[in-house]
């Protein structure tokens, strides 16, 4: 086994490597299309600079959510194919 791993040239290695980091990309995508938001890191407040006030995160729109990017290419296509139909 470690022959064949010697063996195999790196850019192959690399490219295995991103076929299966899609794959698990797009499963999350797939049964998990939600993630945390970015700003607000999943709590849906957004602090003031002093800490002490808050208001609900205006990019999650206070749900501490956000739909994965992959997830919305995944419905867009979605959408376009429905269309069609």
């Amino acid at each position: 086994m470690r022959d064949v791993i010697a063996a195999t040239p790196p850019a192959l290695m690399l490219v295995l490597a991103a076929v299966g980091w899609a794959l698990v990309y797009l499963a999350r995508c797939r049964w998990r299309p939600f993630a945390p938001c970015w700003c607000c890191k999943g709590s849906a407040k957004h602090f003031s600079s002093d800490g002490k006030s808050f208001r609900l995160c205006w990019w999650c729109g206070g749900s501490g959510r956000r739909k994965r990017t992959g997830r919305r290419v995944w419905d867009r296509f979605a959408k376009v194919r429905n269309a069609s139909q």
